[in-house]
């Protein structure tokens, strides 16, 4: 166990992180004013919907060298989950 808290460390700190259900235009804002460019993972609902109605179930990070590279050059995915059309009304 020890050995997963020290090696786990420099990754936490360096992978954005989300809690489930954040709203997604506040979190793709706020990786985008870190440096990163974000796309979005569709996983339900309506994607036509503004993202402010749509809510954050995770996000990924492929960024996972070591040095990590500039948050400039990284795509985060993240993927978000709209209301359906019948709960849009």
């Amino acid at each position: 166990m020890p050995a997963v808290a020290i090696g786990g460390a420099p990754l936490a700190a360096a992978e954005p992180t989300a809690g489930s259900g954040q709203r997604a235009d506040e979190t793709i804002s706020a990786l985008s004013a870190e440096g990163y460019t974000v796309a979005i993972n569709w996983v339900g609902g309506t994607s036509t919907l503004p993202l402010d109605r749509c809510r954050v179930n995770s996000i990924h990070n492929p960024n996972r060298g070591v040095p990590a590279l500039p948050k400039t050059s990284v795509t985060v995915y993240v993927d978000v989950q709209c209301p359906d059309e019948s709960e849009t009304s």
